[in-house]
């Protein structure tokens, strides 16, 4: 097997090894040779593996539900559909990890999705949502993004804030502003200080 380039097909690949792989990504007891195993497998960039990846996400190890997101993210927009439907999903863990990959992904179509998940009753998944949504480049969320300036948590406010900053124009740096003198945590401040001076 050539190291030419950063992804291999599997299609190059020897099919005994990538068994191996998806054998060990499945049914390893070491969270550690799982994790590498997805990592691994999530190079090839093969779409056939996007049933594999999916169910990763429920992995018990919170490190392997991260690597499996990182190889959705690598599918791109041909798995922005699994992971919307994955937004409704009774386990937060998977709401939160569909959310980050949706936005890694950058999506615009699916703004609408992470629009909804905004209002996720765990605020792990509002909170990715709203950061994810900036990449989006979808000026459609700004509202939903406004509303969020009032989130209890304050991490979701300044992922909000972030994301204004990434869509906005001159009349959402306004809003921004306003925000700002209700704002209570420091760190959100700070970071409305940082998108009204354009940084």
């Amino acid at each position: 097997m050539t190291q030419d380039s950063g992804k291999k097909s599997s299609g190059g690949a020897d099919h005994g090894a990538l068994e191996l792989l998806v054998e060990q990504a499945t049914q390893s007891g070491d969270p550690h040779v799982r994790r590498y195993a997805l990592f691994v497998l999530g190079r090839t960039g093969d779409p056939r593996l996007k049933e594999l990846f999916l169910s990763a996400l429920r992995d018990t190890d919170k490190a392997c539900r991260a690597q499996a997101a990182a190889a959705l993210i690598g599918l791109g927009d041909t798995i922005v559909p699994d992971l919307v439907s994955l937004l409704s999903d009774p386990d937060w863990r998977v709401r939160y990890r569909a959310a980050e990959a949706l936005g890694e992904i950058g999506n615009r179509a699916s703004a609408g999705a992470l629009v909804r998940a905004l209002s996720d009753k765990k605020d792990h998944v509002r909170y990715m949502a709203a950061k994810g949504l900036g990449r989006t480049g979808n000026s459609g969320a700004v509202p939903a993004l406004v509303g969020c300036l009032e989130d209890e948590n304050p991490y979701v406010r300044k992922a909000a804030v972030l994301s204004l900053g990434k869509l906005g124009d001159s009349l959402i740096r306004d809003v921004v502003r306003k925000h700002l003198d209700r704002e209570g945590t420091d760190f959100v401040r700070e970071a409305i200080r940082n998108v009204l001076s354009g940084e």
